[in-house]
């Protein structure tokens, strides 16, 4: 019989059993053979280096993609061995580490390389030895610490027979969006997308219906499948950049990239911003593939884990159903979907949801808590600067409201409490002392973490980049300054007025269910928002620990820092549609997108509210009935139905389609007109046209003018007209009004004014004229 180091056989530590009912490895024996996972990770780091190095195809790109994507967390998660945490947790944490880990290597580098008069930190060789021993320390850390015994055991990974039958069907997605998109691309037939679109929310029916034979640890594979089809949608339509600030940053790419260093050239918000810069340049250096659809592709993949952080942080206090529910709902939201229009906003976004899930997992000891909260504080400060300053206001009048809130009980109940210690977290409202709670919000929620924050903010935005944080203050002063015209609805984005009903008469029925559709889902978190709030002394918890079953739909109370953040989520939101200038200074849409992170989980309580209002046992009807017209809305499918195509994923005409799609053409002028224009000449151009320019040509911003008509008779030109092909094909042009609307006009009548100019290139559709005053 085979003796263990311990003096027990091997078979009884094999079938030791964990206190979830898993079968799995004493943790000891583990770190005893722990040799075997250090040897794998040394065998996968020389293979990636030598598929680098060499160039081998294929290989360089899944070794180098899985090296950089997933490789460098998972080690620093090993290191503070998260033995509470689930399989989902621990993904999306490596995930998350992983990007941060890039930047800050990358940084680094760049920042010490050339005091030793290295003046490429980012060329290959220099990232490839530089990560290749961090890794490797990385690695040499977790295996003394034993780490690797606490990341994963076998029944994690085992999938069985009705598992199987269940991701079956998700596994599908990919293929279809992945496929589909090439014949849309090739053939404009839109039909296996408009298939897909209606079998995702078909599937989500399914689910919903027969949840009750659903398992657990199938929840995740089905979101993370469905998100990966829905993100990549958008960034494999055509074979250039979509979007609008996308096409700047991908030049900050592309020069941080050609230069193999980052260093501050424009003086602009952008510099701030190494997820656009720094992250992309190191991934190309590793994968050496086409950067357009590197920048297109990278970042939809990379913020498709973020359905499973809503997952991960309503299923703290929902069932899976609900929770499931709620990370669909995150994936309809319009801006989730054109993720690869912009990147730096939605990697944010991503850190401010890991940031909230940290903070809330039960799972993560205080300490553990506090640096991973300081790590995706930090890499959010690195991405987007208006996504951070939101996240910093959010955590500090949250923090404040929390402060008052625990003063105020207190004092009202100091007569009913007994000055005794804390042993019991159970009965916080009951039993503890003021300054005993102040001490355990505190460890989950401290000013120390609030300071740090605001120092790094200021630092890097202040003194380093300069540029983003007079931006922020400028924002602040504007904002304050457009008080006075409070009650002047022209001072707010056109879409505001819209949004409140504004010529709901002339709309169409399609339209009009839309506008009811979205206003219900802001119906649904006020009450889940409000009735949480109100009901706090029977749903909130002070505490991690289950508090028995407060609802029939909370199996956890929830916790008190949630509620709060909820609150002051929903006053942003009030803000960005009350204050004037804010809606105008900042999309809407992406600070929808990164409150939903909190409140998603609301939506679905308020739904499971009414539910129970109405008496409706199958609950997950109301939920339904709402989430899955907002996903067809949103994604265009309902719109293409209906006769009122609106998606550029879906069409080759339309408002969208007109205003971002880059025709071959325009692709070929721009580079064209990028190599060959004088200098000193300007470059005229419509408002869509300006992007290609930007992204093709590397032409500056500064070096074209695009709000005011090229073709304006009254207009002096001393430059070049450029016309992309929608101008020439369709004779329109595309401005922007002052209200930042953009609108289609007609130029026939003024083609003469060309006539003026020497056409000195023509790509069967582009056009550039070259004027002289």
């Amino acid at each position: 019989m085979e003796i263990a180091p311990n003096g027990r056989t091997l078979v009884e530590m094999r079938n030791q059993e964990d206190n979830g009912g898993n079968m799995r490895w004493n943790s000891s024996m583990l770190r005893n053979s722990a040799t075997s996972p250090i040897s794998l990770i040394l065998i996968f780091i020389i293979s990636t280096d030598l598929s680098i190095l060499l160039d081998i195809p294929v290989f360089r790109q899944i070794l180098g993609f899985i090296f950089l994507v997933y490789v460098p967390g998972a080690l620093f998660l090993c290191i503070l061995k998260p033995d509470k945490l689930g399989l989902t947790e621990k993904f999306v944490l490596s995930v998350g580490l992983s990007i941060s880990f890039i930047m800050f290597i990358g940084i680094s580098i760049n920042t010490l390389y050339p005091l030793f008069g290295y003046e490429t930190p980012l060329s290959l060789k220099s990232l490839v030895i530089s990560l290749t021993f961090a890794i490797l320390v990385l690695a040499i850390i977790a295996h003394l610490r034993g780490g690797f015994a606490f990341f994963a055991n076998r029944t994690d990974l085992s999938l069985d027979t009705r598992d199987k039958a269940l991701v079956l069907i998700p596994i599908l997605f990919l293929p279809l969006s992945v496929l589909g998109m090439h014949i849309m691309n090739t053939t404009d037939n839109n039909a296996m997308l408009m298939a897909l679109l209606f079998l995702i929310p078909g599937y989500v029916i399914l689910i919903s219906i027969f949840h009750n034979q659903i398992p657990q640890k199938s929840y995740p594979k089905i979101i993370f499948l469905s998100s990966i089809s829905i993100v990549l949608l958008m960034g494999m339509r055509s074979s250039y950049i979509i979007g609008t600030d996308a096409h700047l940053e991908y030049i900050f790419f592309q020069q941080t990239f050609s230069n193999e260093r980052w260093q501050i050239l424009h003086k602009s918000t952008l510099d701030s911003c190494l997820s656009i810069s720094v992250l992309p340049a190191i991934y190309q250096s590793f994968l050496n593939v086409n950067p357009e659809y590197l920048f297109k592709i990278l970042y939809p993949l990379l913020f498709s884990i973020s359905p499973l952080v809503i997952y991960i942080i309503a299923n703290n206090y929902v069932r899976e159903i609900s929770a499931f529910l709620a990370s669909v709902f995150f994936m309809s939201q319009n801006f989730f979907i054109l993720t690869t229009a912009s990147p730096r906003t939605n990697i944010a976004i991503l850190f401010f949801a890991i940031s909230i899930m940290v903070l809330l997992h039960s799972g993560i000891s205080v300490f553990n808590k506090k640096i991973l909260l300081i790590i995706f504080i930090i890499s959010c400060i690195f991405s987007h600067y208006s996504t951070t300053y939101i996240f910093f206001i959010i955590f500090l009048v949250t923090w404040i409201c929390i402060q008052v809130y625990y003063r105020l009980i207190m004092y009202q109940r100091r007569s009913d409490i007994k000055e005794s210690p804390l042993t019991d977290e159970q009965n916080i409202m009951d039993s503890i002392t003021p300054s005993a709670a102040l001490s355990l919000l505190n460890n989950y929620f401290s000013l120390g973490i609030l300071v740090i924050f605001f120092v790094v903010l200021f630092f890097w935005y202040s003194q380093v980049t300069g540029k983003a944080f007079n931006s922020g203050v400028g924002f602040i002063v504007a904002t304050i300054n457009s008080l006075q015209e409070f009650f002047i609805m022209e001072s707010r984005d056109s879409g505001i007025s819209k949004a409140f009903g504004s010529g709901f008469e002339e709309r169409s029925i399609l339209n009009k269910i839309s506008f009811l559709v979205n206003w219900s889902s802001i119906i649904f978190i006020a009450i889940g928002v409000l009735t949480t709030f109100a009901r706090r002394c029977q749903i909130v918890s002070f505490s991690y620990k289950d508090m028995g079953d407060p609802s029939f739909f909370l199996f956890r109370r929830i916790h008190f820092i949630l509620v709060f953040l909820a609150l002051v989520c929903s006053a942003i939101m009030v803000a960005l549609v009350v204050l004037p200038h804010v809606s105008i200074g900042y999309d809407f849409g992406r600070t929808n997108l990164q409150i939903m992170v909190v409140l998603s989980l609301f939506l679905i309580i308020g739904g499971l509210e009414i539910a129970r209002f109405i008496h409706l046992k199958r609950y997950y009807l109301v939920l339904i009935i709402l989430i899955i017209p907002i996903f067809l809305f949103n994604t265009g499918a309902l719109s293409n139905i209906a006769g009122e195509p609106n998606s550029i994923a879906l069409n080759s005409f339309g408002a969208q389609y007109n205003a971002l799609f880059i025709h071959d053409q325009d692709a070929y002028a721009c580079l064209w007109l990028g190599d060959h224009r004088d200098f000193r000449k300007k470059i005229y151009s419509d408002h869509s046209g300006r992007r290609s320019l930007v992204s093709k040509g590397r032409i500056l911003r500064d070096d074209i003018n695009n709000h005011v008509s090229p073709l304006d008779n009254n207009q002096e030109i001393d430059g070049y007209i450029y016309l992309r092909y929608f101008n020439v094909v369709e004779n329109k042009i595309i401005v922007i009004k002052s209200s930042g609307e953009t609108q289609e006009l007609s130029f026939n009548g003024s083609q003469h004014r060309l006539l003026s100019g020497e056409k000195i290139y023509e790509s069967g559709g582009s056009q550039i004229f070259d004027f002289e005053s």
